[in-house]
């Protein structure tokens, strides 16, 4: 595709474009002919082409990730809900909360927090707070793939 001034510029002006001109454009982004759709979509997917072809598309992990759900979904009639990933037994994390230091230790049947075994995080983090709240993110837990303890053997504390 010819660049015609800026992406914002190129997206705006897609509205303005007659559908046999949109088609031809299809042609020229997708190297295929074009689906039958409606006309706002095919300003919406020609749109994210454009963005895609000049800022880069979703990355390997992310088309994996759809492409594994939109299996799922073929197979089973819906994605089903991930599966929780629990860390270690003895992993100990620590809040500074409101001026206090909460603690809390994983044990095999659950996470121990002053004296009671609690079912997750979350409701540890609820206890804590009195309102609900996520407990992974509470105790400082973004994202399960990189949090220490759930899957590493070298260290114990998070």
């Amino acid at each position: 595709m010819k660049k015609k001034g800026t992406l914002a510029a190129q997206i705006a002006g897609l509205p303005k474009l007659s559908t046999i001109e949109m088609r031809r454009l299809w042609r020229e982004l997708y190297e295929r002919e074009p689906p039958k759709l409606s006309r706002l979509l095919l300003i919406q997917k020609l749109a994210w082409r454009i963005q895609e072809l000049t800022l880069g598309g979703l990355d390997e992990e992310t088309h994996r990730a759809i492409n594994q759900g939109i299996s799922q979904i073929g197979r089973k009639g819906a994605i089903p809900k991930p599966r929780k990933v629990k860390p270690r037994t003895g992993v100990t994390f620590e809040r500074l909360w409101n001026g206090c230091t909460y603690t809390v230790i994983t044990q095999e049947n659950g996470f121990e927090y002053d004296g009671d075994i609690y079912k997750s995080l979350t409701a540890v983090a609820r206890k804590i707070t009195g309102t609900h709240t996520s407990g992974p993110r509470f105790f400082g837990l973004k994202d399960q793939k990189t949090m220490v303890g759930w899957n590493d053997t070298e260290k114990e504390k998070v």
